[in-house]
């Protein structure tokens, strides 16, 4: 993954339309009182020019009282699962389990949460990038608090997955997790809804949770953020000198080595000249479009985790439940989770919901 001090997102936090709203609520309260203060002054004492004040007077007491509950209306209101624990239930509390999930003949190292409740709950994979610095575990806890159970792992050869990392295999390891999910014994152990998944991804991830959303038509939806158009850097890797393509590997790529096994920050560069372009994020625009499907972007990114050939290939095919967002933020969003808990919370919401029970 590149570094996140050089990428970045233009919305406002809670806090601050928070207090803008509590501001406007004081004042419209001063203006309703010395309006009604007026009126009742005048109601023993005035005529001619001060009936003509108290008039004027009633007619503000009607506007701001019809501005007040404008801006009620529209203060914005946080889904209550990003700052509130739900009740406790004895019975089917919540938890957590460090899990291990095939993939290819290796193990990969996996961490589910559990909503409270008897369930069955519908689930989310949640997919981490490139190579996996960021986890978004506050967005998986938020999720839980809201009633999902919540799939996180580590791709095969990364963060001590069995196996060797590569692009492909990731791919592959989604689809497995995913099945895993869906298995009679993990639906039964976790309490997971098998017909109920979304699959959620940032940078790397949000290009894994495209192809496989893509693929998959009984998926409920993704959501990407951030989203890592591989072909992107192909593209330019493909024109840049050797000198250029080192320096790639050790500035934008700096967090590489280490985390990975069988793949350092020079292999992933000699990787993407080599097949780079067929990783294309747009190529998923045509069954992207029949999905439930929300697309963050962070303004300060860079502009290969900006979807800037998927959104124009999405829009071309007409998408009916696309919804697409900016944050003022950099690559990790950094300086907003709150408000991409908000957005993610307030999406998934209005994604299809199970038929009732007979």
């Amino acid at each position: 993954m590149k570094t996140f001090p050089r990428r970045s997102g233009s919305e406002r936090s809670e806090e601050i339309r928070n207090r803008a709203h509590m501001d406007t609520r004081d004042v419209n309260h001063q203006h309703l009182t010395e309006a009604s203060d007026a009126i009742m002054s005048c109601s023993s004492n005035c005529t001619g020019e001060f009936t003509l004040k108290a008039r004027l007077a009633a007619s503000l007491f009607v506007i701001c009282g019809t501005l007040v509950g404008v801006a009620a209306a529209a203060a914005p209101v946080a889904p209550v699962a990003v700052f509130r624990d739900p009740p406790t239930d004895k019975a089917y509390p919540a938890t957590g389990e460090g899990l291990r999930v095939p993939s290819g003949g290796a193990l990969m190292n996996a961490m589910v949460y559990v909503p409270a409740g008897k369930g069955p709950h519908p689930v989310v994979v949640l997919l981490h990038g490139f190579p996996g610095n960021e986890q978004n575990l506050d967005l998986a806890q938020s999720l839980r608090r809201a009633g999902w159970a919540v799939v996180t792992f580590h791709y095969r050869g990364s963060w001590g997955s069995e196996g060797t990392f590569a692009f492909d295999g990731a791919i592959e390891d989604t689809a497995a997790v995913i099945a895993w999910v869906r298995s009679p014994e993990a639906a039964r152990h976790s309490r997971f809804d098998p017909k109920r998944i979304v699959v959620i991804g940032h940078s790397m991830g949000g290009f894994m949770a495209a192809q496989r959303c893509a693929a998959d038509d009984s998926l409920l939806g993704c959501a990407l953020l951030a989203p890592w158009d591989l072909s992107f850097d192909a593209r330019l890797l493909a024109k840049a000198t050797e000198a250029e393509r080192e320096r790639f590997a050790k500035e934008d790529l700096v967090d590489v080595d280490g985390r990975l096994s069988g793949m350092n920050a020079q292999q992933v560069v000699e990787s993407l000249v080599k097949d780079g372009n067929k990783w294309q994020l747009a190529k998923f625009a045509p069954n992207l479009a029949k999905r439930h499907a929300l697309i963050v972007i962070a303004a300060r990114d860079s502009d290969d985790d900006k979807a800037l050939d998927l959104l124009p290939a999405l829009n071309a095919q007409h998408p009916k439940a696309l919804r697409t967002e900016t944050l003022d933020s950099d690559h990790g969003f950094n300086d907003q989770r709150i408000a991409l808990q908000n957005l993610v919370l307030e999406w998934i919401t209005t994604l299809p919901q199970p038929a009732p029970m007979p």
